[in-house]
């Protein structure tokens, strides 16, 4: 068990904790931690298990646990097929994480539950299980045809089209998404294009463009889907930073730069905010673009007498956009430090590497 989680059992004895220190520490214990820490942060989860601070200790217990520890939290939080009133809803995402195919049959049908949090952590459970049985290939298949088209519905079910179709509904699924399906609801159909893979990525950056979308709607959670859905398909900073710089309000209008400017920054926001913390889908791929080279990418002259930086394509094109420039000032001080950040574990990782 590494130090970090010793400490994090030792504050839960004395205080109950800031949700900003558990987080803190549950980010390390993800990065650095093991079995042995998941094994003890759940017997600290289990002593009251609907406390918020104690269910943010289920991130380290999703990515370190193994079968044997899946077993044990399916026999304390399920009787008889269901979770038990007291265990949080987040459970149900954990065990599929986990592959506890066991559980697949509960996970159905919480999928349908009209409690929006059950059915997302039953669909998120469901997308890491096989699936892979008639019945529950039917069953899926029909809540996604009864939901298409529809403006409000169980939102994370779309993300379960890859289990159960062809790239072919990609189509649809982006149809659905840009004509009729709520802002308020549509992280399921971003998350599902971009499950069927790379060859999806002109598609999810469409969508992160498109204005109909708000794909970087932060009081939906939107955003956190579609950084997810962009690291998926291997859609880079790289890549949406020149199409920023290289479509400048010559091309399109300013609303639009405006708009590709803020969608881009609640981008890079999760980017540093996410750097360490682990994913919700367990095969997702992780976007590895060093700090360093998204910086110079955006802040970076060509021309020492030139500001062509992403902050004097505001400067030169949306003169009167102060809080947009403030906001990409602040997330240049934010990459430097993290830079600065990554020199110094990099240091100490190489003098204990030495010694």
């Amino acid at each position: 068990m590494i130090p970090a989680t010793q400490t994090l059992i030792d504050l839960f004895e004395t205080v109950n904790p800031d949700s900003s220190i558990v987080s803190a520490h549950t980010n390390v214990i993800c990065k650095y931690g093991g079995l042995a820490d998941a094994v003890n942060l759940f017997d600290l989860f289990m002593e009251d298990p609907l406390d918020y601070n104690r269910v943010l200790l289920l991130q380290p217990i999703m990515k370190h646990g193994d079968q044997r520890l899946a077993q044990r939290i399916f026999d304390d939080c399920f009787y008889q097929g269901e979770l038990l009133e007291d265990m949080p809803n987040e459970i149900l995402h954990v065990l599929g994480y986990l592959g506890y195919e066991s559980v697949t049959e509960s996970l159905v049908l919480y999928m349908h539950s009209d409690n929006w949090h059950i059915a997302k952590d039953a669909c998120l459970g469901l997308l890491h299980l096989p699936c892979n049985d008639h019945e529950t290939q039917t069953k899926i298949k029909d809540l996604i045809e009864s939901s298409y088209s529809k403006n409000l519905f169980q939102e994370f079910v779309p993300a379960l089209s890859f289990k159960v179709s062809s790239s072919s509904i990609v189509r649809s699924l982006f149809e659905w998404g840009n004509t009729s399906a709520s802002t308020d609801c549509n992280a399921g159909i971003i998350l599902g294009i971009a499950l069927f893979g790379s060859d999806q990525k002109d598609i999810i950056k469409d969508i992160l463009w498109n204005p109909n979308w708000e794909a970087h709607g932060t009081g939906t959670g939107t955003l956190k889907w579609s950084y997810v859905a962009m690291q998926h398909v291997e859609l880079t900073f790289r890549e949406l930073i020149q199409d920023v710089k290289m479509k400048q309000s010559e091309v399109f209008s300013r609303d639009e730069l405006r708009y590709r400017l803020e969608v881009l920054a609640e981008l890079l926001a999760c980017k540093l905010s996410n750097h360490h913390q682990q994913q919700p889908i367990r095969f997702s791929i992780n976007n590895n673009e060093k700090t360093a080279d998204i910086y110079l990418d955006l802040f970076g002259w060509s021309k020492d007498d030139h500001d062509d930086s992403v902050i004097g394509l505001i400067s030169n094109n949306l003169e009167d956009e102060d809080e947009l420039l403030n906001r990409y000032y602040h997330l240049k001080d934010r990459f430097e430090m993290k830079i600065e950040h990554q020199i110094e574990l990099d240091h100490f990782t190489r003098q204990t590497g030495e010694s």
